[in-house]
């Protein structure tokens, strides 16, 4: 879980809202990120991205897990 208040990260990722803002207004916060779960290695290189459709939903630990396996267990 990542809090990114000047949407630094978001914006690096690609990952900021364009669409409808739903945040609270006197959070004065102009954009919100998408929801995604990433993979990055050690070096900065993103190896695993799921991008959420609903913002209430995140990936399961079952999906982060099985892509953890995926691209880390590769020994």
């Amino acid at each position: 879980m990542l809090s990114d208040r000047t949407l630094g990260v978001t914006d690096a990722f690609g990952l900021r809202n364009q669409g409808f803002h739903s945040g609270n207004p006197r959070d004065e916060i102009e954009a919100l990120p998408i929801p995604a779960s990433l993979l990055i290695d050690a070096d900065g290189k993103v190896l695993w991205i799921e991008v959420s459709e609903n913002y209430q939903r995140r990936s399961g630990p079952e999906v982060v897990l099985a892509a953890m396996q995926d691209h880390l267990d590769k020994n």
